[in-house]
C-alpha cells in the first residue's frame, strides 16, 4: 500500500469515528482476520467476533459524540495511534465518558491488529512515550 493510501484510509477511519459511527469505521477499515486486544489480552480473533462484541454496546447508545484527538501515524510501517475521548448517551439515558488509547498495524488498507488501552495501563503507556514511539511497542520480528 502506498504511504498516501494509508494515511488517506487513517484519515477516513478518524473522520468517521469523529462523525460518531464506529461501526460504520469497523465495517470499513477492520481486515476479516484482524486480532484486536483490550489491556494485551486477546479481546476478538477476528472481524467477527470483534464486532459482534461491540455491536450491542454501541447500537444501545442514543447519541455518540467522536472525540478523537493526538493522531500519530508511522506510515513507514503502518501503524497509528491515537486517544479516543468520545462519549456517549447510555440506554438510560447517562453520558458517558471514554477515555482510551487505541494502537493500530495495518495492512493493505485494513487494520490487521488493534489494541485499546485505558486505565493504569493507558497512562503507563503514554508516560512511557507510545504515542512518540508507535515501533516501540511492536515485538521485534513484527518491527523488522
Amino acid at each position: 500500500m502506498e504511504s498516501n493510501d494509508f494515511v488517506g484510509a487513517v484519515d477516513a477511519q478518524i473522520e468517521l469515528l469523529r462523525d460518531g459511527k464506529p461501526l460504520e469505521a469497523f465495517d470499513a477499515f477492520f481486515a476479516s482476520s484482524v486480532q484486536m486486544y483490550a489491556n494485551d489480552v486477546l479481546f476478538a480473533d477476528g472481524a467477527a467476533e470483534g464486532r459482534a462484541k461491540q455491536e450491542p454496546f454501541i447500537s444501545a447508545a442514543q447519541s455518540i459524540i467522536g472525540k478523537i484527538e493526538d493522531v500519530v501515524i508511522d506510515e513507514a510501517r503502518g501503524l497509528c495511534a491515537f486517544r479516543n475521548l468520545s462519549q456517549f448517551v447510555d440506554g438510560a439515558g447517562v453520558l458517558q465518558q471514554i477515555d482510551g488509547l487505541c494502537w493500530q498495524r495495518w495492512d493493505a488498507g485494513k487494520v490487521v491488529e488493534e489494541r485499546y488501552y485505558d486505565g493504569e495501563v493507558m497512562h503507563a503507556l503514554l508516560k512511557d512515550g507510545l504515542l512518540q514511539d508507535l515501533t516501540g511497542h511492536m515485538t521485534m520480528k513484527e518491527a523488522e
